[in-house]
């Protein structure tokens, strides 16, 4: 009981360490301490892991369906054995099958991963705009001008 205690209060003080993104990224402990720089940065990252992930999971839907078609013309030599053309169809099929499975299992995670921190730093990038606060959106002005913001 003690073991299981220690084990699982280990690993909540390493997610509560570790858990961030922010935190091992930039070295601070809230997004909101994060510029507009750093934001933007982690923005553009975000959405290479989104697309990374959106590629991986459709490619490896296509490459299972592929290998399922390919695995589907050779079953009958597996079952039976009599032709290695047939059995050499099945083999390759599966390989495909057990490839696509693979790139799936990995893009999905990217793909939630990249959504959810895209959605964050969104979150975090309105704290500098301001017409995120009122809805106005200013007119482009040449010149001098004075706001006033309540």
């Amino acid at each position: 009981m003690k073991k299981l205690l220690a084990i699982a209060v280990l690993g909540f003080l390493f997610i509560h360490v570790q858990g961030q993104w922010y935190s091992r990224q930039f070295d601070v402990n809230s997004i909101d301490e994060l510029s507009q720089t750093q934001l933007n940065y982690a923005l553009e990252r975000a959405e290479a892991n989104l697309k990374t992930g959106k590629i991986l999971t459709y490619s490896g839907i296509g490459v299972f369906a592929v290998g399922t078609l390919i695995a589907a013309t050779g079953v009958n030599g597996f079952w039976n054995g009599l032709d290695e053309d047939d059995l050499n169809r099945y083999a390759a099929g599966s390989v495909l099958m057990l490839l696509g499975m693979g790139s799936t299992i990995v893009g999905v995670p990217f793909w939630v991963a990249g959504s959810r921190r895209k959605r964050q730093v969104e979150i975090a990038l309105l704290r500098f705009d301001a017409s995120a606060y009122t809805g106005f959106q200013p007119t482009q002005q040449y010149g001098l001008s004075l706001t006033l913001n309540f």
